[in-house]
Parts: C-alpha cells; sequence; structure tokens
C-alpha cells in the first residue's frame, strides 16, 4: 500500500457533526441527517464531492466528525450546520472503497506509518473524501492522512 503524497491549500467544510467516542463508530447516522441538508449545502459546493473530516487526531480517541462539502465563502451559516476551515497541510492519499475504509486506515496504523518516513501532522485534520453517486460499497474513495516528515530519532506514533 503505496499512497500518493500530496499538498493541499486550507479550505472549508459545511456540514453536520457530531462527537463519537472514537472514528471506529458507524457514522452512517451522521451522513443521513447531513443528506437532509444537502439541498442547503450543494449549491454552494465548490467541487459536488463529499468530506468525512475527523476533528480530532487520535483516532482511538473521543473527537468530532463532520460530514459535509467543501464550500467558498459563505456569508451565512444554516441554523443546524457548522463550518471548519481546514488549514493546508501535506497528505498520504489513499484508495480505498466504503468497505474497505476501516480496514485500510488499520493497515495505515499499523503497517504503513511505522514504517514510513512521515508522522501524524496533528496541527491538521484528516478526512474521507468521495465524489457524489459514489455511495455504495464497492465504491472509490480516498483517505487523506496528514503527515510531515518524521523528526530524526522520533519514533513512529
Amino acid at each position: 500500500m503505496e499512497p500518493k503524497s500530496v499538498n493541499r491549500d486550507a479550505f472549508t467544510v459545511l456540514g453536520v457533526v457530531e462527537h463519537f467516542a472514537s472514528a471506529a463508530e458507524n457514522s452512517g447516522p451522521l451522513w443521513q441527517e447531513f443528506m437532509s441538508y444537502h439541498d442547503q449545502i450543494q449549491p454552494l459546493s465548490v467541487d459536488q464531492s463529499y468530506y468525512g473530516v475527523y476533528l480530532g487526531t487520535d483516532h482511538a480517541k473521543p473527537l468530532d466528525y463532520l460530514a459535509g462539502m467543501a464550500v467558498e465563502d459563505v456569508d451565512a451559516v444554516p441554523e443546524c450546520l457548522v463550518v471548519r476551515e481546514l488549514p493546508a497541510a501535506q497528505y498520504a492519499v489513499f484508495e480505498c472503497t466504503l468497505k474497505t475504509l476501516g480496514p485500510t486506515y488499520g493497515t495505515i496504523w499499523k503497517e504503513w506509518l511505522p514504517s514510513s518516513p512521515y508522522e501524524l501532522d496533528v496541527a491538521a485534520f484528516g478526512f474521507d473524501f468521495h465524489r457524489p453517486n459514489t455511495t455504495s460499497g464497492d465504491s472509490p474513495m480516498h483517505i487523506y492522512f496528514p503527515i510531515k516528515a518524521r523528526q530524526k530519532g522520533k519514533e513512529a506514533q
């Protein structure tokens, strides 16, 4: 599993957020809630794609998860929605499907990261990315895992 390394400028995501005990919890109900606001968010979207943003750095600990779409300037955030800016960052980008999302994260954390020249960039947020009309379990998606060069002498996290 060799990811692509990409640099991404800062961008903004508008959607719904929920607190989870860990990233392993089922976010399906949150995505269903997001769809109830889809018609309000979609006209503001810059790429018509979907972002599942992990607003926490340790996926094993409690975190907020944002289901949304990338937007540009939002004059007024509709009630019940949130807007978050993701900072510019370098990412390792992994391809997977909805069915293989969990196992792919397991491989990233347990195999790829410890043997890579990178460490998790805790100043950035990771996210799952998928295009419209790709909601089946076999649909392609991407994991954007925030990275930075590992400091010399530092062990994998």
